[in-house]
């Protein structure tokens, strides 16, 4: 599964691993790229809320 998030020059493209419990997570800001790994859905919506992004529909 792949979630997408959009905010003010800004992204966030996470992908789900091992049936949706784990999510790896490549944060985009201004041209720089940031990796996460193994973190939950929850950690993905929060990461977004705080970054003040939304879920591309």
């Amino acid at each position: 599964m792949i979630r997408k998030y959009l905010g003010d020059k800004k992204s966030i493209e996470a992908r789900s691993t091992d049936n949706g419990r784990t999510w790896s997570v490549k944060l985009y800001d201004s041209g720089r790229v940031t990796e996460y790994t193994g973190g939950t859905l929850a950690e993905v919506d929060a990461l977004a809320a705080k970054h003040k992004m939304k879920l591309e529909r």
